[in-house]
């Protein structure tokens, strides 16, 4: 199964002289966000390539939901030439050009209040394949550019300075490891996989506590030392906790690919489709669900 994240970030505004926070409003000064976003969105349906990178993004809305606007970003790489073939027969089936794209969907979601201070983005990823600082990146520069009397931060809720994760409480600590050969395990050397992804859970008794997040991940960063964590023999190279966020659950990264520390991981609640991609349903719904939540925990309506 690929390993799929959402990336959660604060849509913020403030004063482009002074630098104090603005508000978002339904009218006025606050409001230019929520006007922005529909022109921005259209702007972005034709491709636009990072040559430097050699990357490609375009945007595919949906129909918008109240005050989320919401769709499919096609994530594109190029650059390079290779061979798609058959693996029976080695046959060659394509050859695919330096200039050829290669695309993945990857679900977006950005919210913006009528009244609160900020709002938020929800951006997914694809084995840690994300196109997150293209999006966000071009989003502010776009819109600060248009304004010249306000300004647009884009946040990371990160688990360490945000205190949403800093004091919610850890219900199970989770370690993996990804491709593993099947003959490290007795029981599943005739199965036909030849490698595995391995996870190993630890939860407390009933009526027990790890503690809150703020604790609990400087104790497993520290443990690892610099080198993998290692139980009965196996070890493990990425570390994550099961996390009360609002009115549920989600598995926030604490070890792992260098831009994974709170990436909520939804690899194992999204509907998979024939092409082994998560389906657009599966990704909103739990979108939504993550903004409802930070969105009681903040106190935002």
């Amino acid at each position: 199964m690929s390993k799929i994240g959402l990336y959660v970030y604060q849509l913020c505004l403030s004063d482009t002289h002074n630098y104090q926070q603005i508000p978002l409003a339904n009218a006025g000064i606050g409001s230019e966000l929520y006007e922005f976003l529909p022109q921005f969105v259209l702007g972005k349906v034709s491709a636009l390539q990072n040559n430097n990178i050699e990357r490609s993004w375009r945007l595919e809305p949906a129909q918008d939901q109240g005050r989320s606007r919401h769709g499919i970003v096609r994530y594109g790489t190029y650059g390079y030439s290779s061979n798609i073939i058959n693996p029976d027969d080695n046959a060659v089936l394509y050859n695919r050009n330096a200039t050829d794209v290669e695309e993945i969907p990857l679900y977006y979601r950005f919210w913006v209040p009528d009244a609160g201070n900020f709002g938020f983005a929800t951006l997914q990823s694809f084995r840690d394949r994300s196109c997150v600082s293209q999006v966000l990146g071009e989003l502010a520069s776009e819109f600060n550019r248009r304004y010249d009397h306000i300004r647009l931060t884009t946040r990371k809720v990160m688990p360490a300075a945000d205190e949403v994760y800093r004091n919610a409480q850890v219900k199970k600590l989770i370690l993996s490891k990804k491709r593993v050969p099947k003959d490290r395990a007795e029981i599943l050397r005739n199965l036909p996989p030849d490698e595995l992804n391995v996870e190993l859970s630890f939860s407390v008794r009933r009526n027990g506590r790890f503690g809150v997040f703020s604790d609990v991940a400087p104790q497993i960063r520290g443990s690892r030392g610099g080198a993998a964590f290692v139980f009965d023999g196996i070890e493990f190279d990425e570390a994550s906790a099961m996390v009360a966020i609002g009115n549920s659950y989600m598995k926030v990264g604490i070890v792992g690919p260098s831009n994974n520390a709170g990436v909520i991981d939804i690899s194992g609640d999204v509907e998979f489709g024939a092409d082994q991609h998560p389906t657009f349903q599966s990704v909103s719904d739990i979108s939504e669900e993550v903004i409802e939540n930070f969105r009681d925990q903040y106190g935002m309506r």
